[in-house]
């Protein structure tokens, strides 16, 4: 991804879970989240953070902005995630301007914009009812 950097990001004081997420940097301690974060559920890919850095390690403080886009997930079955249906409804994300993930090879992430006219869930739905009977 043009721009984006990888950055050692925790989510809490201590520093015991550090994730390694693409940003991209918008201002000196303001950074744009390109990724879904794991640990921390209510930063999302899209968002504006605020961190503060100490020995390379980079906290966060507040989202300063929310994501302009809508997350979706699912957890899906091996034969799910291979199928030609998927790869066909990837590329209908992309070209409605959304974007998706695979984490850990199953889970399924999608953002779309919010103002997207895609019924995602629907036609998830259906994917989902053809494999995972």
């Amino acid at each position: 991804m043009p721009g984006a950097i990888g950055l050692h990001l925790s989510f809490d004081e201590q520093g015991r879970e550090i994730e390694i997420l693409d940003v991209i940097r918008v201002d000196e301690d303001k950074y744009r989240i390109e990724e879904t974060p794991i640990f921390n559920p209510a930063v999302t890919m899209g968002d504006v953070i605020r961190v503060r850095e100490e020995h390379g390690i980079y906290y966060y403080v507040e989202t300063v902005e929310k994501s302009p886009f809508r997350r979706m997930a699912w957890l899906l079955s091996k034969e799910t995630v291979i199928s030609a249906e998927i790869a066909a409804f990837k590329e209908r994300i992309i070209a409605s301007g959304g974007k998706w993930e695979q984490i850990f090879g199953g889970l399924f992430v999608v953002h779309m914009p919010k103002n997207s006219v895609i019924d995602v869930e629907t036609e998830m739905n259906r994917i989902i009812e053809r494999f995972e009977r």
